[in-house]
């Protein structure tokens, strides 16, 4: 089942955050600070914009977090993906599409233009071009 979070759930979010972290491709990347993540899902779950979850066995398995901003150029409000993940166990039957349909269906109704998300992989990106989805950009960072 496709939900959006509520305050209650920021502790098996930050669970499952910290496991997209430490074992995907941004390990080597990225800090890892619960506090953080914790405090920003809050923010993004009251104001900024929506987390989904996945929710299966009584359990979060699955992420989509989101923030809807006015872009710097055009002023549209545009959603940007914060999180998405779904544990590999429970990908069968397409539940991370669900999430990216459900988001989008939501961020349009909250008055959404476009919808952006990273890629990690060449394999992600080639899943989003699938959906329409058209690379704009591409991010690089450096540790200062």
């Amino acid at each position: 089942m496709i939900r959006e979070a509520i305050a209650s759930d920021i502790p098996e979010i930050v669970a499952l955050g910290r496991k997209f972290l430490l074992e995907g491709p941004y390990k080597n990347e990225l800090g890892d600070n619960p506090e953080q993540t914790a405090a920003l899902t809050l923010e993004v779950i009251k104001e900024k914009g929506k987390v989904l979850v996945l929710e299966e066995d009584s359990a979060i398995r699955g992420v989509l977090g989101f923030i809807l901003f006015p872009h710097y150029f055009s002023g549209e409000i545009t959603a940007g993906e914060l999180i998405w993940y779904v544990e590999p166990e429970f990908r069968i039957g397409c539940p991370a599409l669900k999430l990216m349909w459900e988001a989008e269906n939501i961020a349009k109704s909250l008055g959404a233009k476009r919808m952006q998300f990273t890629a990690p992989s060449d394999d992600v990106a080639a899943l989003y071009q699938r959906f329409g989805y058209k690379a704009v950009e591409t991010t690089f960072q450096k540790v200062l």
